[in-house]
């Protein structure tokens, strides 16, 4: 059994190393982080990398919305990690007031023992995973991108697609101009692709092949009818608070999740299942009925069973990215 481990004094005590994101962000590309989220997604398909359901913690503090999530993850023989996030926000408002995240991550074959700052890593890893995602369901021939939001998440899927595919055109939205502003200027620059900010949803995922959506609503705010004519969709779940997609987007489309224990507590599926209706999302089924995942749309054992790749999170990718950064950090 993976756990998470979370007592100080033990780690004070084996002498744990600290990587600050200062110390290490400058190093890594978006380039870096597809590579070791696609190691992490091909080894947890191939059964060597154990990622077991993360642990959450929803309640109320101090008048805000409180989050906590222990992700654990093992390499057996190689690596074991854990991340740990904490969050004070308030969903309604769509603001974040406070938030702390790390991984603890041994190397178990040299016996050392690091926590590395997970913020950097968590943003980057997650919009790694989503571009990853739809290049499994997709391939690379994607053309036309649009990505919902403008946060923190939402500048890294910006970045992975356009690291990863040969885009004509990236379209993005939110709803504030003055976020849609600063995206442009500060994202704009760094990409290859031409950017384009649109005012509203229906004009950004208009004749575009792919929507990437990372917006942390607590109603849906796409339809069925805003992705007729779109290929691939990513969405990059939130918790049982959040719901991004409406109810009979899961229902009229093939859905691959990335671990089903967590996706089950998501949002979108939370309601169908309060509607009675969560038998009727389209999971991505094998030939033996069995539940398909990210780890085997990376393996290739998908095809064309699904158009929607739905994400929690997985210990897998911070595991692979800190065994990243701290081969690099020694060296």
């Amino acid at each position: 059994m993976v756990e998470c481990r979370r007592t100080q004094s033990q780690s004070k005590e084996e002498n744990m190393e600290y990587l600050r994101e200062a110390d290490f962000e400058a190093l890594f590309s978006m380039g870096d982080f597809l590579e070791a989220c696609h190691q992490a997604y091909q080894l947890y398909g191939q059964g060597v990398i154990i990622n077991p359901p993360r642990e959450e913690v929803v309640e109320q503090r101090e008048g805000l919305d409180y989050f906590g999530l222990n992700m654990p993850a093992e390499w057996p023989g190689k690596y074991r990690s854990c991340k740990v996030i904490e969050e004070l926000s308030d969903v309604a408002e769509g603001r974040l007031a406070k938030r702390e995240a790390y991984i603890e991550f041994e190397d178990l074959q040299k016996g050392e023992l690091w926590r590395l700052d997970a913020g950097f890593i968590t943003d980057m890893r997650t919009g790694a995973a989503g571009a990853l995602g739809i290049k499994y369901l997709a391939g690379t021939g994607v053309k036309r991108v649009a990505v919902l939001g403008t946060g923190r998440v939402s500048r890294c899927l910006a970045q992975a697609c356009d690291a990863l595919f040969e885009l004509d055109e990236m379209r993005c939205t939110s709803r504030r101009p003055e976020n849609r502003e600063q995206f442009a200027a500060e994202v704009g620059p760094e990409l290859e692709t031409p950017l384009q900010m649109v005012e509203s949803i229906e004009a950004c995922v208009e004749g575009v092949e792919v929507v990437l959506t990372a917006v942390p609503t607590p109603e849906p705010i796409l339809t069925a009818a805003h992705l007729d004519g779109v290929s691939y969709v990513a969405v990059i779940a939130g918790d049982g608070r959040t719901r991004q997609v409406a109810s009979e987007v899961l229902e009229g489309r093939g859905v691959v999740v990335d671990v089903l224990e967590q996706a089950q507590k998501s949002g979108e599926m939370r309601f169908a299942g309060a509607a009675g209706r969560l038998a009727q999302i389209q999971l991505a089924r094998g030939e033996d009925g069995a539940v398909l995942t990210i780890g085997d749309a990376a393996c290739g054992r998908v095809g064309d069973a699904a158009s929607v790749v739905y994400l929690t999170g997985m210990g897998a990718l911070d595991l692979c990215a800190a065994a990243m950064i701290s081969r690099r950090s020694i060296a």
